[in-house]
């Protein structure tokens, strides 16, 4: 499998920690990042208090009929993933996307189909591209390993902090 140029976007809790670290605007302006309409509109409509309209921005993937009938099929069979992310699965894996996602259940059960990442391997992809600095970077970690909303591992983001000093 080799690495997509397009990455979508599975859910709102990953928007959201990318705008608590102060980088909404560069998501949405990184033409590489796509999200489901039916993912945007449904979390962004139970989670608005927590993100910026801004999201509606993003540029979004419609399914069509057969792709929306083959989610809710695979969320019948298993319940442990919500039917958005089956939705942003088959997208992914029609459309030859990554997955961006903090779902690690999600990735264990979809890793061998599509790419699957998470906030930080795409804030250390802006930093490698040079849209950001090692020191924004370490802010940035910082931000999350100080935040009891944002569930990252604490070692890693302290490991990772260490690393840049």
């Amino acid at each position: 499998m080799s690495t997509s140029d397009l990455i979508l976007i599975i859910d709102v809790n990953v928007i959201i920690h990318l705008e608590k670290a102060g980088l909404l605007d560069e998501l949405i302006n990184d033409k590489s990042i796509r999200i489901v309409d039916l993912v945007l509109y449904d979390e962004y409509q139970f989670k608005k208090n927590l993100i910026s309209e801004k999201v509606e921005l993003i540029k979004q993937v419609a399914l069509n009929e057969n792709q929306i009938n083959e989610a809710g099929l695979l969320y019948n069979e298993n319940r442990r993933n919500s039917f958005y992310d089956y939705c942003s699965y088959i997208a992914a894996r029609d459309n030859n996307y990554s997955l961006l996602t903090g779902d690690w259940k999600l990735k264990r059960w979809v890793c061998k189909d599509v790419e699957v990442h998470g906030a930080i391997w795409y804030v250390q992809r802006l930093e490698s591209a040079g849209i950001i600095d090692k020191k924004r970077l370490k802010e940035i970690y910082t931000i999350w390993l100080n935040d009891t909303q944002v569930f990252m591992p604490e070692e890693l983001l302290a490991s990772l902090i260490m690393e840049i000093e």
